[in-house]
């Protein structure tokens, strides 16, 4: 990857999160003076999910600065965003353990999309009529490298057809310098992926 396509990739990325919020409020501009009270309501709760947007996009963009980032903090803010944005209204449950320790600014976006990616695919086809649907994010630390674990309680998949999400994910494990590990089964899904410090 070359030195320019990082910046890129943050700066649409950051482009990205300010369109939502600026669609935020083109829509109460444009609905809210004159809307009736309920619609007011829909509006509002429109605009906090577009707003829960544009906060996950902007934690996936943090590779840029200067200083390690605390890794725990880190996990559970981009995990709170992404409850906020996609799991809570498909009726998903997020748990998060995460062990202490830093990371280089761009190592921990690189885990963030990561983390992003095997999140959002769980939530959209993990569970298959389950009511109980619960996505646990794990990262724990040893004295020489890192370990990040994506499981579902979903029904679990047969097969694996590789598509964008799947060579995006694998570049990213790449970059990563780190190696996955997928299980499948009926009680659920778990990716693992493992690096060295």
């Amino acid at each position: 990857m070359s030195h320019e396509m990082p910046l890129l990739l943050r700066e649409m990325n950051h482009r990205m999160a300010d369109t939502l919020m600026v669609l935020a409020a083109i829509l109460w501009e444009e609905l809210g003076p004159c809307a009736a009270p309920g619609v007011r309501e829909s509006l509002a709760r429109c605009e906090a999910k577009i707003v829960a947007f544009g906060n996950l996009h902007r934690l996936l963009i943090v590779g840029a600065r200067a200083t390690p980032i605390g890794v725990a903090s880190y996990v559970d803010s981009l995990c709170r965003a992404l409850s906020e944005a996609v799991l809570q209204p498909l009726q998903v449950r997020c748990e998060v353990f995460a062990d202490e320790g830093f990371l280089p600014s761009e190592m921990c976006e690189r885990l963030g999309l990561v983390i992003a990616e095997l999140v959002t695919n769980a939530a959209r086809h993990a569970f298959n009529g389950r009511t109980d649907r619960v996505v646990r994010v794990e990262l724990a630390r040893t004295s020489r490298s890192w370990q990040c674990t994506v499981a579902d309680n979903g029904t679990g998949i047969k097969a694996i057809e590789p598509g964008v999400g799947s060579r995006v994910l694998d570049e990213l494990v790449r970059t990563l310098g780190g190696r996955s590990l997928r299980r499948s089964g009926p009680d659920g899904t778990s990716v693992t992926i493992v690096w060295s410090i």
